[in-house]
This record gives C-alpha cells, sequence and structure tokens, in this order.
C-alpha cells in the first residue's frame, strides 16, 4: 500500500502540471477578485450540483428551469464564462481518469 500511496502522491503532482489544470488555476484565481461574484458562482455550482443528485423531486422541473435562467445571467460575465468552462474541462479530465482507473482494475460496474 506504501507504493500505492507514493505513487498517488506523483499522480496528483502530474496532474496539477496539466495545462486544464493550470487553466482551472488561474480562471480560479481571477474569480476570486471579486468575492460578490464568487460567492454567487459557489451558489450556482452548489445548486446545479444538488439538482443533479435529487431524483424525483416534485419541484424539479422549475427548480431547473430556474437554474438555467441563473446560468445564463452568471454566463455574461467573462470571468465566470472562462471559470465555469475551465471547471468542466477539468472534470472531465478527471472523470477520464476516474474511468481507466475503474476499467483497468477490473471492477464489476453495473450499466447505469
Amino acid at each position: 500500500m506504501e507504493a500505492v500511496n507514493k505513487n498517488i502522491k506523483v499522480f496528483l503532482s502530474l496532474i496539477k502540471k496539466t495545462n486544464v489544470y493550470k487553466e482551472y488555476k488561474k480562471q480560479e484565481e481571477i474569480l476570486s477578485r471579486n468575492p460578490e461574484l464568487l460567492e454567487r458562482v459557489d451558489q450556482f455550482r452548489a445548486n446545479n450540483f444538488q439538482i443533479q443528485n435529487e431524483a424525483g423531486s416534485d419541484n424539479l422541473f422549475h427548480v431547473a428551469e430556474q437554474l438555467c435562467r441563473e446560468s445564463a445571467e452568471l454566463r455574461r460575465y467573462p470571468e465566470v464564462n472562462a471559470f465555469l468552462d475551465a471547471e468542466l474541462a477539468l472534470c472531465k479530465m478527471m472523470q477520464n481518469i476516474c474511468r481507466e482507473l475503474v476499467e483497468g482494475i477490473d471492477v464489476h460496474m453495473p450499466n447505469l
């Protein structure tokens, strides 16, 4: 297990050297210069996460519609748009890494 932990640290170091991660951190820093806007974006992100993980909510359509309007409003800010695009790229990279790990160690996963 010690070798695995050591290699995890090496892998994390490699991830932090990618252009995707560097762009994310750059955009995060730019957005953090406007604390009020950052707070709005963080609330939007939290709401977005919540809606994606709530199955069968009675007012799901209303909440999704509100989230869509909020997204359009926030995306008018170039720094928000750049941050959310960078975050999406980082998330896609992390999803790909997780998929490769699961496939590489032959863990049975149900079709979802």
